[in-house]
């Protein structure tokens, strides 16, 4: 386990470079033509399969450390017993299981809403005591959108589960995945994907090499006020495609170049990755978060791997377009691999008010396809300057160039899809490992003062499956919920057995 503050991050990334800077590939318009790039497919899939095991021969050993004083040796995983975990329950949505639940530090569950569908994916608990819970509707019914996180449903539910509000998001046109937000005022906002056929894509100036599939899905962000028992009114929408740009057709006005306009998203980028080359589902989007201070929004693009900064203030042509970006700064001519920082992200977040670092944005790192397979969390203060902008480096990319605070446990801590984290009211940070199903929480020094693995469905916890080696059933999150929250209703507390999540 490594916890690195920012300047021990700058050592080891610069041998990483050295030893790795052939091993990831990524390609943009402003770097290589879309043919030439298209013809290095076959050295990168060749390459690709021989370069890893002579970079493993190159690495260093990882940096260890803290961002306070640094301890001789790393406490072992699991095994911190000195300072106590801080209470709250959880709210799971095992992506295997119709049903959610919430459940308390023991493990014990202590209310069960049933449902009809899997999550489609995020679900949470309002101040009102009901559940805003997405729904998966189906192969059969996602009108060809077969894309990871799929939804199509959004459903309100009172606590004793009664259905009183229920939207569709779903047809030939547009269907929402992964993540939705409640707001303030009643309103939320979701992800959807909104098809673009072949010749809207052309158009675009989407070279016809990146259209296999003779259709793109690109991310959308709307905004829903809810009417009547089913239904909504669209308030505010924010799309991509208000915001292109590119450089292979100069009679297309949306010409230009990305290194010039980092604000905009560059039509012909795609990760070089040979799966995605002809993927319609060109960002992937995974999470979505509102900052009601800022009146801004941050969108986790696994596509891209980076997450977008954008003004909620404002849409359409009127809208700025991204105000930062950060992760990899070649999907904008400003970088090459070595720079990229994120690998297939999920749960960008800011840290909320009143809570330690409050403001920061916090970020799961998957780490899939990273050398090594490790997972980090990361924490970030983007620069703003006095008019409320985004800082950038001299050399044109977005700051921060290095996080404030990382968790990462090479060799224990991976999950190569879904799963988030946040911070807690002491300073503590909950994970949420989700492929593993494993859930745990760390003292900012690195300490795991508790976890939690979820069982397939909603099955007692058994001996042996603590750990960090230990899987569950999948989950996307696990939000926590305070004691004080307000949807909270009195309930009778649920009989403790033994070896459910573990206090250590």
């Amino acid at each position: 386990m490594a916890i690195e503050s920012s300047a021990e991050v700058e050592s080891s990334r610069a041998r990483l470079r050295v030893s790795w800077s052939s091993g990831r590939y990524s390609m943009s318009s402003n770097s290589l033509g879309i043919l030439t790039r298209l013809q290095w497919l076959t050295v990168v899939l060749v390459s690709s399969w021989a370069l890893p095991a002579l970079a493993l021969c190159q690495i260093s050993e990882p940096p260890t450390g803290t961002p306070e004083a640094a301890p001789a040796e790393a406490p072992e995983p699991g095994r911190q017993e000195s300072e106590s975990h801080e209470g709250g329950f959880l709210l799971l949505a095992p992506l295997g299981s119709t049903d959610v639940q919430i459940i308390d530090r023991t493990g014990a569950p202590i209310h069960v809403w049933r449902g009809e569908r899997r999550p489609g994916h995020s679900v949470y608990l309002l101040d009102d005591g009901s559940l805003l819970r997405t729904g998966a509707i189906g192969r059969r019914g996602a009108f060809g959108f077969q894309g990871g996180g799929a939804g199509g449903v959004i459903e309100r539910v009172t606590w004793d589960g009664e259905v009183t509000w229920k939207l569709d998001w779903a047809s030939d046109a547009h269907l929402q995945h992964h993540d939705i937000e409640p707001l303030p005022d009643g309103n939320f906002l979701l992800v959807c994907w909104e098809r673009k056929g072949k010749q809207e894509c052309l158009a675009a100036g989407r070279h016809p090499a990146l259209l296999p599939a003779d259709e793109l899905w690109v991310d959308a962000v709307v905004e829903i006020k809810p009417t009547g028992e089913s239904g909504g009114e669209v308030v505010w929408r924010w799309s991509p495609w208000d915001h292109l740009i590119q450089d292979i057709d100069a009679e297309l006005p949306n010409y230009g170049r990305a290194s010039d306009h980092p604000e905009k998203i560059d039509v012909n980028y795609v990760a070089f990755q040979s799966r995605e080359l002809g993927q319609p589902d060109w960002m992937h989007t995974n999470s979505v978060d509102y900052n009601p201070e800022l009146d801004q929004i941050i969108l986790s693009v696994h596509g891209f791997d980076e997450v977008w900064v954008i003004d909620h203030s404002t849409s359409g042509t009127d809208n700025p377009g991204i105000l930062w970006r950060w992760g990899n700064p070649q999907t904008y001519g400003r970088g090459s691999d070595s720079d990229r920082e994120l690998f297939k992200q999920h749960d960008a977040q800011w840290i909320s008010p009143d809570l330690p670092g409050q403001g920061n944005i916090m970020i799961f790192n998957n780490g899939q396809g990273r050398r090594g397979n490790y997972s980090t969390v990361l924490e970030l203060a983007p620069p703003i300057s006095s008019d409320g902008k985004y800082l950038r480096e001299t050399d044109g990319a977005f700051s921060p160039p290095e996080p404030i605070w990382k968790y990462e446990d090479p060799g224990n801590f991976f999950s190569s899809n879904i799963s988030g984290a946040e911070r807690l009211p002491g300073g503590n940070t909950l994970i949420c490992s989700g492929s593993t199903g494993r859930i745990f929480e760390v003292t900012r020094s690195g300490n795991i003062v508790w976890e939690h693995i979820n069982k397939s469905g909603f099955g007692e916890q058994g001996a042996g499956v603590r750990g960090a080696g230990a899987r569950g059933g999948a989950i996307f999150r696990a939000p926590w919920i305070s004691p004080d929250h307000f949807g909270l209703r009195p309930i009778e507390p649920a009989k403790k057995k033994s070896a459910r999540g573990t206090a250590l």
